[in-house]
């Protein structure tokens, strides 16, 4: 029976029972899937949460079950296993989850609350709720930060409240991987907004929270202490090989290390990159050696050389670590590496090049005051579509082999290995034609993204940006004429949308800035970007430019390939443009 009254409201107590009595197959196998497709929240232990769960099964370990199926859900309509039958509809899970999750945060400090706040965050983050993502990792970090508090209080700071036995080995390990999860989440939300992060390094220092635990450490404890080290010495050592390197099994190390320099390459887009005051100076240039963006290159670079070279994509390949229960974290990994590569590249490319330009930096002011040594931006041009190609094919190889990643991370860099690979599909000579596969790569990061729209809500938006620069960029790679003289400012709001992990819907913002940008502007100037002059019998009519726009690609549909399917027809689409 649905655990649902007849006015539509959900039955808590029915949903409780339901956690109570799903059978130990599914909660295991559901807690697999989990563990396996969101590598970045590798923070439950099964052994202990399935302990819990026979054992007590107090109302923390429950909600922890229900926002696990909750999440999982998301992807089992891409696996379709026969036990998903037995689960809920996802609102329900949803309900019980906020209803429970406003009561426990305010109860005593405990680590299941936390990590189902973590989840949540990521859920909501799917679902286009930032907000209350941002708020629920906030929780889970104030609450963490108690747990942690009390741990290296030097004397007691509550007395009623029990830190677990202390001897454990296991618990520590737990505590260390969700504060972790903590940070990477931290990181995830803070990124491509305009919000500082809640939970920098130096506070894990005050902290002395220990390096990140392997896979090995965190599943069958440690008796090492956790409580006592230095976070910056610990984030470079490891049990590691004897080369010093680290190995697949410090995977959750890596990811930690590898978003905070994500974190860094987002901050210094969306703090303006080149265009921030003094940025363009001979010395902030990016090939000059101490510059903000050659440090932050270094940074990802060591980040890179600290790795075994039997992680890194495309010398190893996704099927071979699949082979060892690592395929997810595999693909994981080098996704950040190539993502923070290509995003750090992208900053000095023209937005809108001609079909005939070669590699080059910006064209539209502020320009950069000294000239690049020779060959410099053809190198960097080589390391921004390779990172596009990489991403691309891990994606299908993932997917081709069941390692398939469908979280809102996964989900941004398929979108912008998309755009890049459209980008030199339209303007091969960018890299000298070293792209001759751009066409099928691009269509390889569609395919993963017609999926993952589905999936998450966040998807959406992503698509529609898409087409807006597919549609910009045959315009423009087809008729030479049509907007030149036009670069960046000209499609601020475009530009915008190709950075964002916190995605919004501009579409018609992007489709007035396409339109509106149409003919030669041979005077061009760039403080001001350039506008359409509108004909009076034009102007009273605001769905011209959105009409012109459907009209064009609805006859010209065949030759759109892959973007064919998710142009709506005419009569689908409400015209008016009064709500932009």
């Amino acid at each position: 029976r649905t655990p649902e009254s007849s006015s539509g409201e959900v039955d808590i107590a029915q949903i409780d029972e339901h956690l109570a009595s799903l059978p130990t197959s599914v909660i295991l196998k559901s807690l697999n899937v989990f563990t396996n497709k969101f590598p970045e929240l590798g923070i439950l232990h099964l052994p202990t949460l399935m302990q819990s769960f026979q054992s007590e099964c107090s109302k923390e370990t429950k909600v922890l079950l229900g926002v696990t199926l909750l999440v999982t859900k998301t992807q089992l309509s891409l696996l379709n296993p026969s036990w998903a039958n037995s689960l809920l509809p996802s609102k329900h899970y949803e309900s019980y989850i906020r209803q429970s999750l406003s009561e426990l945060i305010l109860q005593p400090p405990d680590i299941q609350v936390v990590q189902a706040l973590l989840m949540m965050a990521l859920y909501e983050w799917g679902c286009r709720d930032f907000h209350k993502a941002w708020v629920y990792c906030g929780i889970a970090i104030r609450i963490m930060q108690s747990i942690q508090s009390r741990r290296i209080a030097p004397y007691p700071l509550d007395t009623d409240v029990s830190l677990g036995a202390p001897k454990d080995t296991v618990a520590p390990g737990i505590e260390n991987r969700t504060i972790w999860a903590c940070f990477i989440m931290d990181r995830m939300i803070s990124s491509g907004t305009y919000n500082p992060p809640m939970l920098p390094m130096s506070e894990m220092e005050k902290l002395k929270v220990s390096r990140p635990l392997s896979t090995v450490e965190f599943a069958f404890g440690t008796n090492v202490s956790l409580y006592s080290g230095h976070t910056g010495q610990n984030l470079t050592w490891s049990e590691r090989l004897p080369s010093g390197l680290l190995d697949i099994t410090q995977c959750y190390e890596i990811l930690v290390s590898g978003f905070d320099i994500w974190a860094q390459v987002m901050t210094f887009i969306f703090n303006d990159g080149r265009r921030a005051p003094g940025m363009c100076a001979p010395e902030n240039c990016p090939w000059v050696p101490g510059s903000p963006w050659s440090r932050t290159k270094a940074q990802l670079e060591r980040w890179r050389a600290g790795q075994h070279d039997r992680l890194h994509y495309p010398s190893n390949s996704v099927a071979i670590h699949m082979t060892l229960g690592y395929g997810e974290s595999f693909t994981y990994i080098n996704l950040l590496y190539y993502l923070s590569t290509l995003m750090l590249h992208r900053e000095y490319f023209p937005f809108m090049p001609t079909a005939e330009s070669g590699p080059r930096g910006p064209v539209d002011p502020p320009l950069l005051e000294a000239e690049a040594p020779i060959g410099w931006w053809e190198s960097s041009a080589l390391e921004l579509f390779s990172a596009a190609e990489h991403i691309a094919r891990l994606l299908h190889e993932a997917s081709e082999c069941g390692a398939h990643l469908m979280t809102p991370f996964v989900g941004f860099c398929a979108f912008s290995a998309s755009y890049m690979n459209l980008y030199i599909y339209r303007f091969p000579r960018m890299n000298l034609g070293r792209s001759p596969q751009a066409e099928q790569l691009m269509n390889f990061c569609l395919a993963y993204l017609e999926e993952f729209r589905h999936v998450w809500k966040l998807g959406e938006a992503w698509v529609s940006t898409l087409k807006h620069a597919s549609l910009l960029y045959e315009r423009a790679s087809t008729d030479r004429g049509r907007y030149l003289g036009k670069s960046r400012q000209d499609f601020d709001h475009l530009h915008q949308s190709i950075h964002e992990f916190r995605v919004v819907d501009r579409s018609n913002q992007h489709i007035q800035e396409i339109e509106g940008a149409e003919g030669p502007s041979p005077g061009v100037t760039y403080s001001q970007p350039a506008q359409r002059i509108v004909p009076s019998s034009e102007s009273n009519n605001l769905s011209a430019p959105l009409t012109h726009l459907l009209t064009e690609v609805s006859t010209y549909s065949h030759e759109q390939g892959a973007w064919s399917q998710w142009w709506p027809t005419l009569e689908d689409i409400d015209l008016a443009l009064v709500s932009g």
